[in-house]
């Protein structure tokens, strides 16, 4: 069997690794010899640095051997000017794309990845994202440097997401998560955990008696859009890090930038999609809280959760 494709997006709508990056990843493996596979072969023309200008006509030539003779260069400087970037990278370029409409420019966020873990006993402010059942339950955790020339760095402390055999009756399990705030604020030192109270009230005052410092942010326009806006800076001009962590990678480029009168927040691509957000939601929320830490000039105390 022979198969001929452009490349696409790398997950599918379910937020699994799609069919054709999965052969795509398995045929780099056999080329690069790390797997002995006399039966695949693969084939591939792209750019040597995935992260390269796409409006760059040697990047162009690079992915394309036929340039000036199959392919008119005219054609692609006209296609450039008339195709979003996500569409000219994996049908122009045969370059892999997180979605068709990600929220970051390709590259951006993998640019950010710094795998050092977060020393314990750090300052640190937690993000929470809770669900029930049809969604996914995130928890973020981002070092709030003492010097001003370091850079946040951004962590998973937590994820809970339905498994893909589970059925329908699947839910998060509240206390688990509840023991990872419990374990998170015993490992740094927590100055404030942010959540949005929407259905985790029970669990917000349970460790707010506790002890604990619960902060509410509700996802609210007014309070998402800065944030976000915040966020997408500090990426681009990366001046922000992150672990590495793939779940956060993969909610991230799940993402999409929804623009309305309001202002702009993080959305999934489609509403029938089963995609996940809530780390990439959680990690907007987490340095909205080390800003305001870094930049507090007074000794006042954060509003902690109240009924």
């Amino acid at each position: 069997m022979v198969g001929i494709t452009t490349a696409g997006t790398k997950f599918n709508r379910h937020g699994a690794e799609s069919l054709c990056y999965g052969l795509y990843n398995y045929g780099v493996r056999v080329a690069e010899g790390e797997i002995e596979d006399d039966s695949f072969g693969l084939a591939w023309w792209s750019p040597k640095k995935p992260e390269s200008d796409h409006r760059d006509p040697k990047v162009w030539a690079e992915a394309n051997p036929g340039l000036g003779d199959l392919q008119s260069k005219e054609d692609f400087e006209s296609a450039v000017l008339r195709t979003p970037e996500a569409e000219f990278r994996t049908k122009r370029l045969n370059l892999w794309v997180d979605a068709t409409t990600s929220w970051l420019p390709t590259g951006a966020w993998d640019a950010c990845a710094d795998d050092r873990a977060i020393p314990d006993g750090a300052r640190v402010v937690l993000a929470l994202d809770g669900s029930y059942n049809g969604d996914s339950t995130a928890l973020v955790v981002a070092e709030v440097p003492d010097d001003k020339d370091v850079f946040p760095h951004i962590g998973v402390a937590g994820a809970w997401e339905r498994p893909p055999e589970a059925d329908q009756h699947w839910t998060v399990d509240i206390l688990d998560v509840e023991e990872a705030v419990r374990d998170a604020a015993k490992r740094w030192n927590v100055l404030e955990i942010a959540c949005d109270p929407y259905r985790w009230a029970r669990s917000m005052q349970v460790l707010a008696d506790e002890g604990l410092p619960i902060v509410e942010f509700p996802q609210t326009a007014s309070r998402m859009s800065p944030a976000t806006s915040r966020f997408y800076e500090a990426v681009m001009n990366k001046s922000i890090t992150h672990d590495g962590d793939k779940r956060l990678a993969r909610h991230v480029s799940s993402a999409v930038l929804k623009v309305d009168n309001r202002g702009s927040r993080l959305a999934k691509e489609s509403r029938g999609t089963s995609r996940k957000i809530d780390l990439a939601v959680c990690a907007v929320m987490s340095l909205d809280r080390v800003e305001y830490w870094r930049n507090r000039k007074t000794k006042e105390t954060p509003r902690v959760f109240a009924f």
